[in-house]
């Protein structure tokens, strides 16, 4: 996250979490930024995005801090209040304005910040800045709540001849289902972008296949959800002013990187032994494809399929069939891997030991040609086993 220039980041433990792990993180830019964000759809938006949303409309951000082991989510006025508090605070280190501060909090819904801790983390951390792999692994770890793994990625891009670097980090294992946009993602980059092209390619990167709209842990969509990309513009490349080739590149970059998010966070999803990738061909629109894809991999009946390893094919076609798109038996191909296990309304005759096999990999594959039309799309689903009740049965207490 700190490899594009520009950008510091520190995360260390301010006293949210009983356990005394890391809790605290700051991502700061040495200059303001443009920024892009996408919120949650939900209709009781934490207060910290209520905030956010406010703040970011600007298109200017110069600083995030997020704690984890609180949501700070359904808390009143006091909640939004506090959100204030924390932008306040970090912009009084960082010497900018608190609105160009953009504060996100996950864990726990309807407890208040102990603001008596928050604080203090937050003069702390500010004196702890930094760059490098040591940074941005503290940060990445502090957003964490019940995830098992710190998540980040970054990649380069040539513009005009000249190297343009994406970084990100994001947390997220149970409580995922983003609909925007418990999920967040906050990116940097040093291209200089002009800010209509920045939200525009942060909106597609969003929704693009097998990225942060198109993944699934358990369909619950958290009142919290934040993706955010701040731009410094201090890459020695060719300014991004127009669509084009530059613009093109830019955005393959920056999709690769919320694929590859979206990816750590569905393959670490509480309890999950498998990822399922599901893919829809040729359905008659895009809208009927995602509607299908996102149903197969939703449904209980598919994940807890997976999860044991049986090859029971007719929960995929009773799941694409319930799904409210345009669908024919008799065109629908459907494929676990590289076998056809239906064709032309009927059953094909397959090994069932070797798609036992199929079913018990780390990643399974799941196609389903329609022949209706052109629509397409690609969705990240994962297993249910019973370490996620486990997890979600103690969570609270």
């Amino acid at each position: 996250m700190t490899a594009p220039r520009g950008f510091r980041a520190a995360g260390g433990i301010c006293g949210i979490k009983k356990s005394g792990k890391p809790d605290l993180a700051l991502i700061v830019a040495d200059t303001p930024c443009r920024v892009a964000a996408v919120f949650t759809t939900n209709r009781i938006p934490s207060e910290p995005v209520q905030l956010g949303r406010r703040h970011a409309a600007s298109g200017r951000c110069q600083a995030i801090v997020c704690n984890s082991g609180c949501a700070n989510a359904s808390t009143g006025k006091r909640g939004y209040d506090n959100a204030v508090k924390m932008c306040k605070r970090v912009a009084k280190h960082v010497g900018c304005d608190p609105r160009h501060v953009i504060a996100c909090s996950t864990g726990v819904i309807g407890h208040q910040l102990p603001m008596d801790k928050v604080l203090p983390g937050i003069d702390t951390l500010s004196a702890q800045l930094g760059d490098g792999a040591r940074a941005d692994a503290a940060a990445a770890r502090a957003i964490m709540t019940t995830d098992l793994v710190p998540k980040a990625t970054f990649r380069q891009v040539k513009i005009g001849g000249k190297t343009v670097t994406l970084g990100g980090v994001c947390k997220g294992s149970g409580m995922i289902a983003p609909n925007m946009a418990t999920m967040l993602a906050f990116i940097t980059t040093d291209a200089d972008i002009t800010l209509p092209l920045l939200r525009a390619a942060l909106r597609d990167a969003v929704n693009a296949d097998a990225s942060f709209n198109r993944i699934s842990v358990d369909t619950d969509t958290s009142p919290s959800d934040t993706v955010l990309l701040m731009a410094s513009g201090l890459s020695d490349a060719k300014p991004i002013r127009k669509r084009g080739p530059e613009y093109a590149r830019f955005c393959d970059a920056l999709n690769e990187v919320c694929r590859d998010l979206a990816y750590q966070i569905i393959s670490d999803g509480e309890g999950v032994a498998h990822v399922i990738r599901v893919r829809v061909e040729r359905a008659k629109t895009n809208p009927d494809a995602l509607r299908i894809a996102r149903t197969v991999a939703d449904s209980p009946l598919v994940k807890t399929a997976v999860h044991g390893g049986d090859p029971n094919w007719g929960r995929l076609t009773a799941a694409a069939g319930r799904a409210g798109a345009s669908i024919r038996a008799e065109k629908l191909v459907v494929r676990i891997g590289n076998v056809t296990v239906y064709r032309n309304g009927r059953p094909t005759n397959v090994d069932l030991a070797r798609l036992e096999r199929l079913m018990k990999q780390d990643e399974v594959t799941i196609t389903l040609q329609l022949n209706l039309g052109a629509g397409s799309c690609e969705f990240l689903g994962c297993d249910l086993g019973r370490e996620y009740i486990t997890i979600n049965a103690d969570y609270h207490t």
